[in-house]
C-alpha cells in the first residue's frame, strides 16, 4: 500500500502547491507518485459544478461532495504507487461539516466509518483566514463566520489528531523543504 499523505488547511493555504512542488521533488527521487483530488477523482467533473449551484451547508451541496469523497478514497485504495499525495481528505470532511455546515457529528462519524485507511501522514498548512482570503478568492471563504467557524474547526483537528502543522505563511520554497523532510523520513522507514 502507498504512503499516504493528506493536505489539510483553508483555501489559500498552499495545498495544491506544494503538492506539485513536493509531488516533481519525489518524482525526481525516482518514487512512483500519484495525486488524489476532490476536484479530478471519479464523477467529479460532472459532480462538482452541481455542488456550486447549491448554497454552503444546503443538503445536497453537503451529499454530494461527500459523494466524492468517497470516490476519492476509492481512487487511493486503487492507487499502485509509492506515495499517493491528497489534496484534502477526511479532515476537510470534518472541519467544513462538523464545524462549518454544523452537520451533526454524528452523521459525519457514520460515513467515516466506511474509510477503513486514513492518511499516514496529514500536513496541516496552517496560515490565518485574513492570509488566506489575500492569496485566494473561494465562495467558502466570503462568509466570514463560516470561515471562521471552518478555521476554529482545522485548529483544533490539527491539536486533536495530531497533525503536522505547518507555517503555510512562511515563503513557499520553506514549506516544500519541511513538507518534504517529513515525508521522506516516513517513507524510508517503512
Amino acid at each position: 500500500m502507498a504512503l499516504i499523505v493528506a493536505f489539510e488547511g483553508l483555501p489559500g493555504a498552499g495545498k495544491t502547491t506544494m503538492i506539485s512542488m513536493i509531488t516533481n521533488d519525489l518524482r525526481g527521487r525516482g518514487l512512483k507518485v500519484e495525486i488524489a483530488d476532490i476536484e479530478t477523482v471519479g464523477n467529479a467533473s460532472v459532480l462538482r459544478p452541481i455542488t456550486k449551484t447549491y448554497p454552503l451547508g444546503h443538503p445536497a451541496r453537503i451529499l454530494l461532495f461527500w459523494v466524492l469523497r468517497l470516490q476519492q478514497y476509492e481512487t487511493i485504495l486503487k492507487a499502485d504507487c509509492d506515495i499517493i499525495l491528497v489534496d484534502r481528505f477526511w479532515g476537510s470532511t470534518l472541519a467544513y461539516d462538523i464545524y462549518g455546515n454544523r452537520v451533526p457529528e454524528e452523521l459525519v462519524k457514520w460515513l467515516g466509518q466506511y474509510l477503513k485507511k486514513q492518511a499516514d501522514i496529514t500536513i496541516f498548512l496552517d496560515a490565518p483566514l485574513e492570509v488566506v482570503r489575500q492569496r485566494k478568492e473561494a465562495k467558502t471563504m466570503t462568509d466570514i463566520a463560516f470561515a471562521k467557524r471552518v478555521e476554529r474547526g482545522y485548529q483544533r483537528l490539527a491539536s486533536s489528531l495530531s497533525w503536522i502543522r505547518m507555517d503555510a505563511t512562511q515563503k513557499p520554497e520553506q514549506v516544500r523543504k519541511c513538507c518534504l523532510e517529513v515525508i521522506l523520513s516516513k517513507q524510508e522507514r517503512r
